[in-house]
C-alpha cells in the first residue's frame, strides 16, 4: 500500500503505533527516507515527501491489514470516495509507444467492493515498468471480484490504424458504446464515470451531457488515474492487455534481430531503438506491430516532417436512424439495426459479403442487398459502432474470418464470440478445428478479440435446426452481436427477429 501527503505529525503517530505493537526499528536504506520499520513480515517506510510505503504481507498476517486500517483512519484517501452505487472508469494505454496497440479500457463496479479493489491495486503504478506476471498478478487478483457485480471490457486499437487515422474520432465512439454495454447492468443515474481528458470530441460531448441530464455524475479530467479508483483499475487493465503481447512479440523468434528482441515497445527505450535500427538494417520490412507514422520509425527510414493522418471513415450516414437514436439514448442494441446504402437508399437488416481482387489484392466490403453496390466503410463504422460478430456453423466451416484476416482484413478488431451451440457442431470437424485454432492465433496476436461465452454442453440428439438456430440468435441479441452466415434459412430467420446479418 501507498499513502501520500502524509505529513509529519501524522507519521509520528503512525510510527508509535507501529513500534508499540511490536515493530522493529530498521536503519533507513536511503537518504531520502526518514525511518523505516518491519512489522511481521511488511516493512512500513516513510519518506521526506510524504510517502508512506508498506510491502505486501506474503503471510497475510491480519495484523498488518489491521495497520493499514489504522493508516487509512489518520491519513486522506489515495482515491476519490464512491459517490455512486456504481463506479465507470476508462483509461487507455499504447497511443504513445512505437511498437504494438492502443489499448482501451473500461471498468464497471460497486462502490461495496471499492475497498477491496483499492487494496488489491496497493501502489500499483502504470508508468513503472514491470514484468508482465506482475501486471497479470493483478489482473488475476481482479477476476475474483467478478461475481460482486466487477466487469470490464477491452478493446484494441491496431497499429496500421494508428498510422493512418486520427484516434480521437474512435476512442470517443469506442467509450461510447463501451459506456451504453455497462447500462445494460444499472441505471444511467447511478453511476459515476470517469474519463482521462484525452481531447474528447464534440459528439461524445454531446454524449456525456446527456449522461448528466439523466443524472450520472460524469467527470472528465487530466491524470484522472491518481485520484480516481474506476480510472485506476482501468488503466492497470488496459497496461496488462498490452503487456500479454508485447511478451508474445518478444518471445517470439521470428521478430528477434541477432538475438535481440524488442524490448518495452517504448521510443524512449534503447532497447526498443536499437532493435529498431537492426530490424530496418535487415532490410525486411517492417512487422505488423510497428507504428511506421511514428517520429521515431520515419527517422530511421531517412524521412523528414510528421506522418500524415486522415479521419477515421466512420460513417454515422451508413447507420439507420433508430439505431442511432437508440446509441445516442444509451442503449446499444443489434434489433434497431439496419444499413442505408448510400447508392439506392434502401433501409436493410441484411448485407451480403463480398471478396474482390484491387491492384492484386484482395479487398473485402459488404454489398447492398436491394441494389447490389458496394457500401465502402460499412466495416470501419460496424467495428466502432458495434464491434461484435457472432458467426454459425456455416460461417465457420467455410473459414470465412481467418481467410479474411489472411488477406482484406475486414473483420480486423472485431470481438468474434463462439457460441456453445456453434462450438458444438463446429469441433468435431477438420474445417472447424482448424477455423478455431486459427482464430485463437489471431486472438493472442490482437488482431481480434475473442469470446467463448457459456459452457460446452452436448447438444439433444433429437434438437431441431430451429432451436438451434434459435440458440444463436439469442445468442446474437445477448451480446449485440451482428450475425455472420453463409445459411439462407437462418438469415431469414434472423430477419424475422430483428437481428442484422452479414451473408457470405
Amino acid at each position: 500500500r501507498t499513502w501520500k501527503k502524509v505529513d509529519d505529525s501524522t507519521a509520528d503517530k503512525i510510527r508509535s503505533q507501529l513500534l508499540g505493537n511490536g515493530g522493529i526499528e530498521q536503519d533507513v536504506g536511503t537518504e531520502n527516507e526518514k525511518w523505516r520499520i518491519k512489522f511481521s513480515d511488511a516493512n512500513f517506510t516513510y519518506y521526506k515527501n510524504g510517502t508512506l510505503y508498506c510491502t505486501p504481507s506474503s503471510s497475510k498476517d491480519p495484523s498488518v491489514f489491521r495497520e493499514w486500517d489504522y493508516i487509512d483512519s489518520l491519513v486522506p484517501p489515495l482515491y476519490a470516495d464512491p459517490t455512486r452505487e456504481f463506479l465507470i472508469g476508462f483509461d487507455e494505454t499504447g497511443k504513445g509507444e512505437v511498437i504494438g496497440h492502443m489499448v482501451l479500457t473500461g471498468v464497471i463496479f460497486p462502490n461495496q467492493i471499492f475497498k477491496k479493489i483499492e487494496k488489491l491495486l496497493g501502489s500499483a503504478d502504470t508508468k513503472k515498468r514491470h514484468r508482465f506476471e506482475y501486471w497479470d498478478g493483478i489482473f488475476q487478483g481482479l477476476d475474483r471480484f467478478r461475481g460482486s457485480g466487477f466487469y470490464e471490457i477491452t478493446e484494441k486499437v491496431p497499429p496500421w490504424q494508428i498510422d493512418k487515422y486520427n484516434l480521437n474520432k474512435m476512442m470517443d465512439v469506442t467509450y461510447q458504446r463501451i459506456l451504453n454495454t455497462f447500462f445494460r447492468k444499472t441505471e444511467i443515474s447511478q453511476c459515476r464515470i470517469v474519463l482521462d481528458d484525452y481531447g474528447i470530441g464534440s459528439t461524445l460531448k454531446r454524449f456525456l451531457r446527456f449522461l448528466k441530464n439523466q443524472s450520472a455524475e460524469v467527470i472528465v479530467t487530466s491524470y484522472a488515474e491518481e485520484e480516481y479508483l474506476e480510472a485506476k483499475t482501468a488503466a492497470l487493465i488496459s497496461k496488462r492487455t498490452r503487456e500479454a503481447v508485447i511478451k508474445a512479440i518478444n518471445e517470439n523468434p521470428k521478430f528477434q534481430v541477432n538475438g535481440l528482441s524488442v524490448g518495452s515497445g517504448n521510443a524512449g527505450d534503447p532497447k526498443t531503438i536499437r532493435w529498431l535500427e537492426r530490424w530496418h538494417g535487415s532490410g525486411k520490412q517492417w512487422p505488423w506491430f510497428v507504428k511506421k507514422s511514428f517520429k521515431t520509425v520515419r527517422e530511421i527510414e531517412g524521412k523528414t516532417g510528421k506522418a500524415r493522418k486522415r479521419t477515421p471513415p466512420i460513417r454515422e450516414d451508413l447507420l439507420s436512424e433508430e439505431f442511432l437514436e437508440e446509441f445516442n439514448r444509451g442503449n446499444l442494441s443489434i434489433e434497431s439495426l439496419s444499413l442505408v446504402c448510400p447508392d439506392c437508399g434502401a433501409i436493410a437488416k441484411t448485407a451480403t459479403f463480398a471478396i474482390f481482387s484491387k491492384d492484386g489484392r484482395n479487398i473485402s466490403e459488404l454489398k447492398c442487398s436491394s441494389c447490389g453496390e458496394l457500401i465502402r466503410n460499412a466495416n470501419f463504422t460496424l467495428r466502432y459502432y458495434c464491434n461484435c460478430i457472432l458467426p454459425d456453423s456455416s460461417a465457420i466451416q467455410r473459414n470465412l474470418i481467418s481467410k479474411d484476416l489472411d488477406a482484406s482484413q475486414f473483420f480486423e478488431g472485431f470481438t468474434v464470440v463462439l457460441t456453445p451451440t456453434v462450438r458444438e457442431e463446429c469441433d468435431g470437424t477438420s474445417r472447424g478445428k482448424t477455423e478455431f485454432d486459427k482464430l485463437s492465433k489471431y486472438s493472442q496476436k490482437g488482431r481480434i478479440e475473442l469470446e467463448s461465452p457459456g459452457k460446452l454442453e452436448e447438444l439433444p440428439k433429437d434438437i431441431s435446426s430451429e432451436a438451434k438456430d434459435e440458440r444463436i440468435i439469442d445468442k446474437c441479441i445477448e451480446n449485440n452481436a451482428i450475425l455472420i452466415t453463409g445459411d439462407k434459412s437462418m438469415r431469414t430467420f434472423a430477419e424475422g427477429k430483428d437481428v442484422f446479418t452479414i451473408f457470405i
